[in-house]
Order: structure tokens, then sequence, then C-alpha cells
């Protein structure tokens, strides 16, 4: 059982800050249910978990260079102060 307090405590790990933690308990019981569920199937074998895609079903790839503009995608991206690259909003 999930309660305020273990919802609170996940909140200050991942530096979330939440108005109302008691909303998110139901969720999160949901969530290790979906789990524990999951963890109760039994594979006998590995066949059941893959599927075989043979090689002429799969498509050709082709690089295809980003070019807006004329300028390269690298040109059109913004370093922040802590190093991190900005790139532009996906449209």
């Amino acid at each position: 059982m999930i309660d305020r307090k273990e919802i609170e405590h996940l909140s200050d790990l991942i530096k979330v800050e939440l108005k109302d933690p008691e909303k998110y308990i139901k969720q999160v019981e949901q969530i290790l249910n979906y789990f524990d569920r999951l963890d109760a199937v039994d594979f006998d074998s590995e066949e059941t978990l893959r599927k075989e895609v043979k090689i002429d079903g799969l498509r050709d790839d082709k690089y295809v260079p980003f070019q807006d503009n004329g300028k390269p995608l690298i040109d059109k991206l913004k370093k922040d102060p802590n190093n991190y690259i900005r790139a532009p909003k996906m449209v």
C-alpha cells in the first residue's frame, strides 16, 4: 500500500513539487499492480517472447541530411550556460 509519505518522498527525489500528493496514490498503486500482474505471467520458452522478422521485410536505410535554408541542424543549436544544447522546438 502506497501512502502520502512515500509519494512525497518520491516527489522530493525527482525534484517535482506536488500540490496534492494524495491524488497520485491510486495511480501509483495501479502501476505497481500492473507490474505484479506482469511478474505473474509464466513463459515456458523464449519463442513466445520473440517475433522473427525476415531481412526482406526491412526497409533500406537512406541517409538524408537535414537542411533548413541551407544550414545544417547543428548550426541552429544553442548552448546554454550549463553546457547543455538546446534544440529548436518541434512543430
